[in-house]
C-alpha cells in the first residue's frame, strides 16, 4: 500500500490519529477475547487481528491482560450507564420500567456475541479479570437500583435482597445469551420480571399489574 506520497506504508503503523490506533487494537482484542477469552488471548494474536507492529501496541499498553481488563471495564460501564439512562426517564409506576430495563440488558448482552458469552463464562473464576471487577461492579448496580427507588419515593429493600436481584438477573442474563433463542427473550423477561417485583414491589404493584393487560402478559399472571 502506498501513501499519497508514493512512499509505501509499513504494515502495523496505520496513518491515522492516536485515538484511532488504541480504539482498532481495542476492538482487535474485543475479538480475539470473545474467541479465546482470557487464557487464550496474547498479545500476538491481538496484533495479527489489529494489523499493527509490537512497539505500536505496547504504546498504549503493557501487555495482554491489561488491554482485557479495559474490555471488562468498559462492558460493566455499559451495563451501568444502560440502567441508568432508563431510569432516568419519566414513569407513573416504577414497575414501569421493567421492560425498557430487562428488554434493554438482554438486548445489550446479545450483540456482544462472543465477547459477552467469554465474560459470561469467567465470572466465577477468580483468577479472571471478569470476577475481579464483577463486585465492585455488582456493587454499583445495587447504588443505582437504591438510588432510583428513593428518587421515586419508594422504601429500597436491604443490601441482602438488592445484590441477590442483581446476581439473579446476571444469571438469567447469562443462560439468554449462552445458551437460548432470541425468540425466547419474553420467556426471560416473564421470569426477570416476575423476580424483579418479588424483591422491589409491593401490594400495590402486585394490583396493578394484574389489573393490566399489557403487564398480565408481560409477567403471564394471568396464568397464576
Amino acid at each position: 500500500m502506498q501513501s499519497d506520497s508514493g512512499q509505501k506504508r509499513r504494515r502495523g503503523r496505520p496513518v491515522g490519529k492516536t485515538g484511532d490506533t488504541r480504539e482498532r487494537i481495542l476492538e482487535a482484542a474485543r475479538e480475539v477475547y470473545g474467541e479465546h477469552g482470557t487464557y487464550g488471548t496474547t498479545v500476538a494474536l491481538i496484533l495479527k487481528q489489529a494489523d499493527v507492529s509490537r512497539p505500536t501496541f505496547y504504546k498504549y499498553f503493557s501487555s495482554a491482560v491489561d488491554v482485557i481488563d479495559e474490555i471488562i471495564r468498559d462492558c460493566n460501564e455499559d451495563v451501568e450507564r444502560l440502567f441508568v439512562k432508563v431510569f432516568e426517564q419519566p414513569q407513573k409506576e416504577f414497575y414501569d420500567y421493567l421492560p425498557m430495563a430487562l428488554s434493554g440488558y438482554l438486548n445489550w448482552g446479545r450483540s456482544k456475541g462472543l465477547l459477552m458469552e467469554a465474560r459470561f463464562r469467567e465470572l466465577h473464576d477468580r483468577s479472571s479479570p471478569v470476577s475481579r471487577y464483577r463486585d465492585e461492579h455488582n456493587r454499583r448496580i445495587v447504588a443505582i437500583l437504591h438510588d432510583s427507588m428513593v428518587k421515586h419515593g419508594r422504601t429500597p429493600p436491604g443490601d441482602l435482597a438488592l445484590t441477590s436481584l442483581v446476581q439473579g438477573i446476571e444469571h438469567l442474563g447469562y443462560q439468554f445469551c449462552m445458551q437460548a433463542e432470541h425468540t425466547e427473550m419474553p420467556h426471560y423477561i416473564q421470569v426477570m420480571g416476575r423476580l424483579c417485583i418479588a424483591m422491589l414491589g409491593n401490594r400495590h404493584d402486585w394490583q396493578e399489574m394484574m389489573a393490566s393487560p399489557f403487564f398480565s402478559r408481560l409477567l403471564g399472571l394471568e396464568e397464576s
